[in-house]
């Protein structure tokens, strides 16, 4: 519950900082899903309104959450986004020696959060969602320690 409350807290601070369209916590306490444009912002405001507010998201958070609110909500502290590539580059050279060989390491978008690059790389949507990748995935994230936050937006 304190997660939503502090969830909520966020947005509302991010309205009161020049953010009027930022959506309430899904009902999960999970932060909205957006990028400047579809706040109808620019992206200095944006980044403004996120410094000012960063306070209210919980301190203890897991390292779940905090990897959860960079994929979603864009918070991504240095601390957080080098943690994230260090697990990541485990994560891909893991898959690498599972025989995918050209499993790309992981990359920065536009609004610097972590993600790999797969379509780029050649590998399809369909091979990584095929009961033999799955295998591997479970278990390089089991050698990586749990899926630890891993993002893996495969697609």
């Amino acid at each position: 519950m304190a997660q939503s409350t502090s969830a909520v807290s966020y947005s509302d601070c991010m309205r009161a900082n020049g953010v009027p369209d930022y959506p309430d916590p899904g009902s999960g306490g999970q932060l909205p899903k957006g990028n400047a444009q579809q706040f109808g912002v620019s992206d200095s405001q944006l980044q403004a309104a996120e410094r000012t507010c960063q306070h209210l998201l919980p301190d203890a958070e897991s390292w779940q959450q905090q990897i959860q609110q960079c994929e979603t909500a864009g918070v991504c502290p240095p601390s957080v986004v080098q943690q994230a590539l260090t697990i990541m580059r485990e994560y891909a050279q893991c898959i690498r020696s599972h025989g995918v060989p050209n499993f790309p390491d992981p990359v920065l978008d536009s609004e610097g959060r972590p993600y790999f690059d797969v379509s780029g790389a050649g590998i399809s949507h369909q091979f990584t969602h095929s009961p033999q990748f799955m295998a591997k995935d479970a278990e390089c994230e089991r050698q990586v320690g749990g899926s630890a936050g891993v993002p893996v937006p495969l697609g």
